[in-house]
């Protein structure tokens, strides 16, 4: 099922070939002896006819961008939409599956016709490459082809929080005869709305107008061309034509997230809307291109990674002077300690340290003043995901000015966390120890000690300590330390205790798995070998019908990222192709504009008003692409953990972060060798061979074979390396 989705790039394919193959027949033919002038009216018809094939139909616009069929992207999902969004902006204009608009207040409806035949709902709504953020949909209605474009940008100073959105509405009658087309369009406040912006106010408190001209009216949106006071009243408007065949005619709308008056709108749109688009695509080309580059010779993944930098750039907003990672556009514009660790962290590995270095400081301000760092009630695993974050983003590439600084809120939560440890060793619970009873209301649903409190606490001392260390503080760091020993031993004691065959969610053995997916990775509490964790793993994998997306209450309702760090943890196990299953998952369920839904039904393939794009989605795709290539996270670098048989035709990495500086990567497989090389680093590195191989004898020194046949040590301060492979045996 999860392969279906790959239909309509296959036929794109088709398509394409179609074209190459009548155009080098037009050229035989063409070039063929006797041919002579006379013919040219033959030729003409095949060219006509070649330009008609389904796939053929690539035009360039002004600005360089070729068009294409939104239709052709793959969607996974029953519904397409997409999110025109922008960092610092407070609001996001959602494309609706309808093919409106809404900002969370009103709504802007598009309602084409041509004579009685209204337009059908578009079937997707994509983005250009299923990454880039200039939206494309298309809508049909009796022989004329609505086509949409849209893009957003930054309100003009001195508004840095709101956006206009440029959208560019074109009629083309495809028919023989002309026709009479009308384009409706009207603001709203929706009935049911699937969302609302944070700052709505209870009530409207003033009518939708529509704008045109340099006035100073308050307006809703604005429309380049007045269509006349009898088709202009209220908030709706109406534009007829009349289209000779093969005519077009475009409308420029410009619509802001918050009321603006038609003066503002009126200057900003006197930038054609090409440009508008233009201006979007090269901030963002700049923005991909400035942090870690990874060429893999995989064009669905490296857009699927661009996609998730868009988004997870895009989820962050001002709170006072700081920046905070929110986690959705739409209904999640909350700061949550869980959502916001694992986008810091995603954007640190993937080269963007000045952001993530920004979010850790919006963190700062969530640490309560006994030392504990919480954003919403009952989630104890914030202090530890907040330390973790910390130590993500300040050690790479190298251990930042300001790490004193975090070293000290870091002290003040593990010193918080050791009295709320020795509160419970003096009541004699069996369980005291550990942190206390808490109601998260979130996915574990149950009050109880989860066990993922204490797993993420026992990474936050992990943090705590590299923190302190890297600030100088070498005492201090050797106190966490030795707590984090007896830390764990008390952990590993109470697992030893409960009833349950594998690691539980909870130290009562109820609640939903969540926390407790993380045991190996982040958290580094378990390692991976563990036959509980195996068995863990083979239990929520069993539930969802194999190495993948996890389930989450029912067999049918899939959750986009709590399981990804099985994924690594399948990596560090030596189960690559269990891993590539989790990686292949998030790949295919994305939307046409490349962001992922947290939850969704697998049978439906319906989200509900859980829209996307969902930021930790994007984080955990994101972490879980450069964890298959460049892993660093433990003593030993780990490089191609799960790179693809298809990376090893040659792929690079350029200026990603590791803890021990910036690293380039190049690997590739000749026939039966390997070769890596790397920048070099001053630990051992371990490095994996191409899928279904082993090593054909034993390697050149100074490299030395590793815990299988399948992977490779180097000593510190190594640059390149080389193998001969044998496939491998059953």
């Amino acid at each position: 099922m999860l392969r279906s989705m790959l239909i309509l790039p296959r036929r794109a394919h088709i398509h394409d070939e179609r074209c190459r193959w009548v155009g080098r027949w037009a050229g035989q033919w063409w070039r063929a002896p006797g041919r002579r002038l006379p013919a040219i009216s033959t030729l003409a018809s095949l060219v006509l006819a070649v330009a008609l094939l389904p796939g053929c139909s690539r035009r360039e616009t002004g600005d360089g961008a070729a068009r294409f069929d939104p239709d052709s992207i793959p969607e996974a999902y029953a519904r397409s939409t997409a999110a025109l969004m922008w960092p610092g902006a407070t609001r996001a204009w959602q494309i609706t599956p309808a093919g409106d608009l809404y900002n969370g207040e009103w709504q802007v409806r598009l309602i084409p016709s041509a004579g009685a035949d209204s337009a059908a709902a578009p079937h997707v709504v994509a983005f250009e490459e299923r990454w880039r953020p200039v939206a494309h949909w298309t809508r049909r209605s009796g022989g004329v082809r609505w086509d949409f474009e849209a893009v957003a940008l930054p309100e003009p100073a001195p508004r840095d929080s709101g956006l206009f959105a440029s959208i560019l509405v074109q009629a083309t009658n495809t028919c023989s005869a002309a026709r009479a087309v009308r384009l409706e369009l009207r603001l709203e406040f929706p009935r049911q709305p699937a969302f609302v912006a944070f700052d709505v106010a209870a009530e409207p408190t003033a009518a939708l107008h529509w704008g045109e001209g340099d006035t100073p009216d308050i307006v809703q949106g604005w429309s380049a061309e007045h269509p006349g006071a009898a088709a202009a009243q209220g908030p709706g408007r109406v534009y007829d034509w009349t289209l000779a065949p093969g005519a077009t005619r475009s409308l420029r709308l410009a619509l802001p997230t918050y009321p603006a008056t038609a003066r503002a709108l009126a200057r900003w749109a006197r930038v054609p809307h090409e440009r508008r688009a233009a201006e979007a695509r090269r901030h963002w080309e700049t923005e991909v291109a400035r942090g870690a580059r990874f060429s893999l010779g995989d064009p669905e993944v490296e857009r699927a990674l661009r996609a998730a930098q868009v988004t997870l750039l895009s989820l962050r907003e001002r709170r006072g002077p700081v920046w905070v990672p929110i986690a959705n556009p739409f209904q999640y514009r909350d700061v949550w300690l869980r959502d916001g660790a694992r986008a810091i962290r995603a954007l640190a590995v993937l080269g963007y340290t000045h952001e993530a270095r920004e979010l850790c400081a919006g963190f700062e301000g969530l640490q309560w003043p006994q030392g504990a760092f919480l954003s919403q009630r009952g989630q104890l695993d914030g202090t530890g995901q907040a330390l973790w974050a910390f130590e993500q983003a300040l050690l790479r590439p190298a251990a930042d000015d300001s790490v004193g600084r975090f070293a000290s809120a870091a002290e003040r939560a593990w010193r918080w966390v050791e009295w709320q440890r020795e509160l419970g060793r003096q009541s004699g619970w069996q369980f005291g120890t550990l942190l206390p009873y808490a109601d998260p209301r979130d996915g574990e649903l149950v009050r109880a000690q989860l066990l993922g409190n204490d797993a993420w606490t026992l990474a936050g001392y992990r943090s705590a300590a590299r923190l302190l260390a890297a600030a100088g503080r070498t005492a201090q760091a050797e106190e966490v330390e030795r707590s984090r020993a007896v830390y764990l031993a008390d952990f590993m004691k109470a697992l030893g205790r409960v009833k349950h065959r594998d690691v539980p969610p909870s130290w009562q053995g109820v609640g939903r798995d969540w926390g407790n997916l993380a045991v190996v990775h982040p958290c580094g509490v378990l390692p991976a070998g563990d036959p509980r964790v195996r068995a863990m793993v083979r239990r929520i994998w069993t539930a969802a019908g194999g190495p993948g997306l996890t389930t989450y209450g029912s067999p049918d309702t899939l959750q986009s990222y709590v399981g990804a760090d099985l994924g690594t943890w399948a990596l560090l196990a030596g189960e690559p192709a269990a891993a590539d299953s989790v990686l292949e998952a998030m790949l295919h369920w994305r939307t046409a504009s490349g962001g992922g839904a947290e939850l969704f039904s697998r049978s439906s393939r319906e989200f509900g008003v859980n829209l996307p794009p969902h930021g930790t989605g994007a984080a955990a795709l994101a972490n879980l692409l450069r964890d298959a290539l460049v892993f660093d996270d433990q003593d030993t670098l780990r490089l191609t953990l799960g790179a693809r048989a298809r990376w090893w035709n040659g792929a690079r990495v350029q200026r990603a972060p590791t803890r021990w500086g910036l690293m380039d990567l190049e690997f590739r497989r000749q026939g039966d060798g390997a070769r890596w090389s790397w920048s070099a680093v001053p630990v051992w590195t371990a490095l994996t061979l191409p899928p279904g191989t082993r090593l054909a004898a034993a390697p050149a020194a100074p490299l030395v074979r590793g815990v299988s046949d399948r992977v490779v040590l180097a000593p510190p301060g190594t640059r390149q390396a080389a193998v001969r492979l044998a496939g491998m045996t059953k």
